[in-house]
């Protein structure tokens, strides 16, 4: 769960683009970071969740994950407006404050993207992280598991852009500063909302999962993997 830069949503009538298929080596990779450079979501989760069942909502941790993984602060409010619960008055704070909390006792890094890292360092492919979420959580998490030094001047939030995934700004913005065209990007994700916002950019995605929390219908032309060992060859390194 991130919060959102603001409620401006992409137009359900325009016509969306396919997506780009993913045949050479990339001229930028953009990763995103909860759940793709960090194994931070499962943590927000279950902080969320906790925080939802106090406002009086009645969900199960399941379906807390699937309805939440990606989503934004505002994606929060609109679901209690809907269930007809109050907004606590220490929202959005209490949540984050102990959401830092657990991260800083429980984040580590996503098994193998160190190696992921090194072999497009290794390669001269330039890569990036751009998120939805804060500027400070993401440095918070990336530092706390060792991966910021990597990523020093190429952190991008959708917080200091404008439109939050789904929309493409931050993926646009991250391609635009690199002067690379998005048709040759590659955008690593993990969440329905972001692999959207790949597809709109007009960039090839592929989509980590080691669950089945992505089924085909939710996709967006990106193709998935389940194991970070697997990225490399993918990406024609």
């Amino acid at each position: 769960m991130q919060p959102k830069a603001d409620n401006v949503t992409l137009k359900t009538t325009k016509k969306v683009r396919a997506l780009p298929t993913p045949s050479s080596r990339p001229a930028l990779v953009i990763f995103d970071c909860d759940g793709v450079l960090v194994d931070s979501e499962p943590i927000f989760l279950r902080v969320l969740h906790r925080f939802l069942l106090f406002a009086g909502a009645s969900l199960s941790h399941a379906d807390c994950c699937r309805q939440f993984i990606g989503k934004s602060k505002a994606d929060v409010e609109i679901y209690l407006e809907e269930q007809g619960l109050a907004i606590p008055a220490d929202w959005p704070d209490a949540f984050y404050d102990q959401a830092m909390i657990e991260l800083g006792r429980d984040c580590k890094a996503v098994d193998g993207i160190r190696e992921v890292l090194q072999a497009l360092a290794q390669s001269g492919i330039p890569f990036c992280a751009a998120s939805n979420g804060l500027r400070d959580k993401i440095e918070f998490t990336l530092s706390h598991t060792g991966l910021l030094p990597l990523f020093e001047n190429r952190i991008f939030s959708a917080y200091e852009v404008g439109r939050s995934k789904p929309a493409p700004d931050v993926f646009l913005h991250a391609a635009s500063l690199h002067g690379i065209a998005p048709e040759r990007c590659t955008v690593i994700e993990d969440s329905p909302s972001g692999l959207e916002a790949a597809q709109a950019a007009g960039m090839p995605c592929f989509a980590y999962s080691d669950t089945d929390a992505l089924p085909p219908g939710r996709l967006f032309g990106a193709q998935p993997f389940s194991a970070m060992w697997q990225l490399p060859a993918l990406l024609g390194l």
